[in-house]
């Protein structure tokens, strides 16, 4: 069993993350930090108070996507849990996620409810759910009331907490590099979703979570890769009969899009949609493979995705 923490500056939330870690009660975790060129004296922190951890400290900041992919690459474990490093997971959430993945051979993953550190808590995420025909939190901002409390089947965990089988992550290729961050793992569920994986959330594994932790620092970077990521993840995911009807919807909103950010002259916009565009004839060459692999027929994809699909 291995945990892979992804790092880039945020030295403040270390400890508590990994204190969190190494007291599970679940035996044998291989821990790994990957470090992406943080300068707050993170790795610092790591090697004197975690020397257990092993460390992976890269020169530069490679993305969430890339980063996670070269700490699995280097763990050992048959389950891999992607963790972020503004987390607390309570002491039995491995065991409990590690015995429901145990126990069900057609789930590729398991999400463990995400709670904020509020008093009473909100949920920050159920698993990955579907607002506005788009993918989001599923329950973020809600109430930690019993709602959100039977486990049962979602469309895939969030990469903040969740637990993989190894195996299936590899076959699909792991997280698309591309992406950097955001929309990482809804592109990684949704791949498996095509191929007929399926994922369980499991309630009684709670962890904890700063929510927005990095993304309210750093609000454009958030909005840049979210919109960016939205239309590669659509290009790859969307079967053909399902994604010509959306084409002119698409380039209605592109239009859209361009008039509103134009009008108000934010041309930091102008290098988020070539960063976008340059890269659409990659996107379609990896579709290809995508639906390749597809495994699942109409009715099921009308079930799981069409929520997440724009009108």
């Amino acid at each position: 069993m291995s945990v892979v923490v992804v790092n880039w500056n945020r030295k403040e939330y270390l400890a508590r993350c990994f204190e969190a870690v190494l007291t599970q009660r679940y035996p044998n975790i291989e821990t790994i930090l990957v470090d992406n060129g943080s300068h707050d004296g993170s790795v610092e922190l790591v090697k004197e108070r975690f020397p257990n951890v092993r460390l992976i400290a890269l020169d530069t900041n490679r993305g969430f996507a890339q980063a996670n992919n070269i700490g699995i690459s280097a763990s050992s474990g048959v389950f891999v849990m992607t963790l972020n490093n503004d987390t607390q997971m309570a002491p039995d959430c491995i065991s409990t996620l590690v015995e429901a993945l145990e126990g069900h051979p057609e789930i590729y993953a398991c999400a463990p409810k995400i709670i904020s550190f509020d008093e009473p808590p909100l949920i920050v995420n159920a698993g990955i759910g579907a607002k506005d025909h788009m993918p989001t939190d599923r329950g973020g901002g809600e109430p930690d009331d019993g709602r959100y409390d039977r486990v049962e089947e979602v469309f895939g965990p969030n990469a903040g907490a969740g637990l993989y089988r190894r195996m299936v992550f590899e076959t699909l290729g792991g997280f698309d590099e591309d992406f950097f961050a955001y929309y990482e793992d809804v592109d990684l569920a949704w791949r498996a979703r095509l191929a007929g994986w399926k994922c369980l959330y499991i309630p009684s594994a709670v962890c904890r979570h700063v929510s927005g932790g990095t993304s309210k620092s750093l609000p454009f970077f958030t909005e840049y890769h979210l919109f960016r990521n939205i239309v590669w993840l659509y290009i790859k995911g969307i079967p053909g009969p399902f994604l010509r009807p959306r084409l002119l919807p698409f380039l209605k909103q592109e239009f859209v899009f361009w008039k509103t950010h134009l009008r108000r002259e934010e041309i930091r916009w102008l290098r988020m949609k070539w960063d976008t565009y340059r890269k659409i004839p990659r996107m379609f060459v990896k579709r290809r493979q995508v639906q390749r692999s597809r495994r699942i027929d109409d009715a099921e994809f009308e079930r799981w995705f069409l929520p997440m699909l724009p009108r």
